[in-house]
């Protein structure tokens, strides 16, 4: 970054961090980032550690990277808003989360955003992402699979976003899922409210 510093990135609900994994094989940008990994379960934590440090080897690229065992109920009281200041406030460049809300109430994705929101450095962007009900394979997984999703639409995804930001909704080609991507508001701007879909 211009002033010098790793970017510093927070992957909430990481899973296998697939995405993160190819990221660090392929881009030299990795050196200069500071990844968060963060999950509910320390077995996943310990095989996502193994498939980075994989990438890391593979790639040649060192990024600094950071594991955190949390459950969703650590994240809940966290984003109650205790009075004292969260060392994590602010802190971060970007926070995203894939494959979390499919399963969680409005309330509880609300309060998470929320907490997301807080962590994101002014400027920064924070990112969501749902299944969307037209997805194509839907009854198929439902019928078959019996995997039961909670689907949001663009509107529904919006009326989620967390005060403090500019929020858009886009969508993937494919159609299946859609992405809440929410700039906060730079620290000398007032909260800038919800864009249309």
């Amino acid at each position: 970054l211009a002033d010098g510093r790793r970017m510093r990135v927070l992957n909430v609900a990481c899973g296998p961090a697939i995405e993160l994994q190819k990221f660090i094989r392929e881009s030299r940008f990795a050196d200069h980032c500071r990844l968060e990994l963060l999950d509910f379960n320390a077995e996943t934590l310990a095989y996502t550690r193994g498939r980075i440090d994989a990438a890391i080897e593979a790639g040649g690229h060192k990024p600094e990277i950071i594991y955190i065992h949390k459950s969703i109920h650590d994240l809940l009281q966290e984003a109650r808003g205790r009075n004292e200041t969260d060392a994590l406030d602010g802190a971060f460049d970007l926070v995203y989360c894939a494959g979390l809300f499919d399963y969680l109430s409005d309330r509880i994705c609300g309060r998470l955003l929320d907490l997301f929101l807080r962590w994101t450095r002014p400027g920064g962007f924070m990112v969501s992402t749902n299944v969307h009900p037209r997805n194509p394979v839907r009854f198929f997984i439902e019928h078959i699979l019996e995997w039961h999703l909670i689907y949001r639409d663009n509107a529904q995804m919006l009326a989620l976003a967390p005060q403090g930001g500019e929020a858009v909704v886009t969508e993937e080609a494919c159609g299946v899922n859609i992405f809440l991507e929410v700039r906060k508001a730079a620290a000398e701007t007032r909260s800038i409210g919800k864009a249309r879909a």
